[in-house]
């Protein structure tokens, strides 16, 4: 146990079927794809300073920000010193879609959306995969961060991710303004992004959207950066319910909008949707990821790239539920890439029991009816166990550090 925790920070509930044993981070053929991660963890665990930046992509699994959610209260909380900022978010609530628990998303005023997953979005997308519009010239939307269901990550800085059209409302946060607290707003029109620098740390945020003169016409937000001048680990989560690799592809400010959240590591969760059809394609889908990475490198050459297999999951057809078989095509897939690519895998489709184990998880209340999606406490555990390979590779890390 490393100096300063008060629990044991690997604790995972425990079930006969799940393979315990194979709980760990897989690596490259050098064994070094996660080195510069847990170097930047060895700064902030040893000196308290620093700032590790981590970005979890994903469909539905991580909309929710369930599991995400779960590994960024464990990285947060596990150590003194972790805790970092809230990061990226999105205001799902907006889009007329579900929003994760830990923070309350409000709004007043007519706005649209626009997703990845459609065939042909309304504007350009970025990073988060999504977007809502208006053009209400008295909207607003509130975002407060709910402390008590995870760490209170108040926060000094907003970053608004935006449309690249010059013609944008500007901005306003009217509660500060009545109590006269001052803060600073830098727009570079056309840029994509607005920067607020408060002059107190919150944990809520009202913001208003309005015409200066007549040539803001609309708004395009694409996505809210909440962050703060703590060291620690700030956890950004980005998920799109149905995406594949593809929807990320389609992106056009993808690279653009990564590379304002400086990765250190960047998790890959996407696969369940690509491996959803019966005619997958495998080599295809190696490609996409590679594309995936070559954006993530352009932006940080040294960032770790982790990759998750699918969940084991099943089909439906004419109301029976059959196992589909590609998440074992997936998983040989992500290895390979592994090889090939230097990144890291952590096999949750071998850890939770293999092919016909979500049946299982579904009998212990672990993963929805479905068969394709976990229960509350099923996102939970998968991301206890993740967080335990994250540890369980750094102490190698450290013990290796230590012998040389």
């Amino acid at each position: 146990m490393l100096s300063g925790q008060s629990v044991f920070p690997e604790e995972v509930l425990e079930y006969p079927y799940i393979r315990y044993e194979l709980n760990r981070i897989l690596e490259g053929p050098d064994s070094s794809s996660m080195d510069a991660f847990y170097d930047k963890l060895d700064a902030l665990m040893f000196s308290g300073h620093g700032k590790i930046s981590i970005v979890h992509m994903g469909g539905s699994h991580v909309q929710a920000d369930v599991i995400s959610g779960r590994i960024r209260e464990r990285l947060q909380t596990f150590y003194p010193g972790n805790k970092g900022s809230r990061g990226l978010l999105f205001p799902y609530k907006v889009a007329r879609t579900n929003n994760p628990y830990n923070y309350f998303v409000s709004y007043s005023g007519d706005w649209d959306y626009a997703k990845n997953v459609q065939r042909s979005p309304a504007v350009e997308l970025g990073l988060t995969g999504m977007a809502v519009t208006t053009r209400d010239s008295a909207a607003a939307i509130r975002i407060r961060l709910a402390s008590e269901r995870a760490p209170a990550n108040d926060f000094n800085f907003i970053r608004l991710f935006e449309g690249r059209n010059p013609g944008l409302f500007s901005v306003r946060l009217p509660e500060l303004d009545s109590a006269s607290e001052s803060y600073r707003i830098f727009r570079k029109p056309g840029s994509g992004y607005t920067e607020i620098f408060l002059e107190n740390y919150h944990g809520e945020v009202l913001l208003e959207w309005y015409p200066q003169d007549s040539s803001q016409t609309h708004y395009e937000l694409l996505g809210i950066q909440l962050e703060n001048e703590d060291p620690g680990i700030t956890y950004h989560s980005i998920g799109v319910n149905g995406a594949g690799t593809y929807s990320y592809l389609g992106c056009a400010y993808l690279q653009e909008d990564l590379a304002q959240l400086h990765p250190d590591l960047v998790i890959f969760g996407i696969g369940i949707n690509d491996a959803a059809a019966q005619g997958f394609d495998a080599s295809a889908f190696e490609y996409r990821y590679k594309r995936l990475f070559a954006k993530v490198r352009a932006v940080n050459p040294k960032a770790c790239i982790l990759l998750l297999t699918n969940n084991d999951s099943y089909r439906r057809s004419r109301r029976r539920y059959y196992v589909n078989p590609n998440g074992e095509v997936v998983r040989q897939s992500m290895l390979k890439l592994s090889r090939e690519e230097g990144v890291a895998v952590w096999d949750l489709f071998s850890i939770m029991g293999g092919l016909e184990s979500m049946k299982l998880w579904e009998n212990e209340g672990l993963a929805k009816r479905d068969k394709i999606h976990f229960t509350f406490k099923g996102y939970r555990l998968t991301g206890d166990l993740l967080f335990a390979a994250l540890l369980e590779g750094y102490k190698a890390h450290l013990k290796q550090q230590w012998k040389q």
